[in-house]
C-alpha cells in the first residue's frame, strides 16, 4: 500500500510540472526542453557545467568520506538531497544566465528560471507538509 501511494505520489509531481512546462512554453513561445535534456547554449556553457559537475562530485566525495569518519556530523535523511538539491539549483541558475546572455530566444532564461521556482515551490511545500501526511 506504501509504495503504490508514494508511485502515485511521484507520479502526479511529474504530471504537475510536465502540465507546467507545457504552459510555460505556449505562453513565452519558446521550445519545450524534455525533463532531463541537456542541451547546451554554447561551449561555454558546456564547458562551466562541465566543471560544475566534477566540481560537485569532488565535495560529494570529500562529505561522504567525512561522513564515514563521523557519522554523527552528518546523520540527517536531508544530507544528500541537500547537496543534489545545491548542485541543481546551481545549474540551472548557470543554465539561465548563459540562455539570458547567449540565447537567440531572450524568453528561454525566463522558462528555465521559472521551471526552478516551480520545482522548488514543489518541493518546500512536499517538505513543510510531510510530503503530504505520507511521512510521520
Amino acid at each position: 500500500m506504501a509504495w503504490g501511494m508514494i508511485a502515485l505520489f511521484v507520479f502526479s509531481l511529474f504530471v504537475l510540472i510536465f502540465i507546467f512546462n507545457t504552459i510555460m512554453a505556449k505562453v513565452l513561445k519558446v521550445e519545450k526542453r524534455s525533463l532531463f535534456s541537456a542541451k547546451f547554449v554554447n561551449k561555454l556553457h558546456k564547458k562551466i557545467e562541465g566543471i560544475l559537475r566534477i566540481t560537485f562530485l569532488i565535495i560529494y566525495i570529500i562529505f561522504t568520506m567525512r561522513q564515514i569518519e563521523s557519522p554523527e556530523l552528518t546523520n540527517s535523511p536531508w544530507y544528500f538531497l541537500s547537496i543534489l538539491m545545491i548542485y541543481l539549483v546551481l545549474d540551472e541558475l548557470v543554465r539561465a544566465f548563459m540562455e539570458w546572455k547567449y540565447a537567440i530566444n531572450r524568453k528561454e532564461y525566463i522558462y528555465t528560471l521559472s521551471e526552478l521556482l516551480f520545482i522548488g515551490m514543489l518541493i518546500i511545500v512536499c517538505a513543510q507538509s510531510n510530503f503530504f501526511g505520507m511521512i510521520k
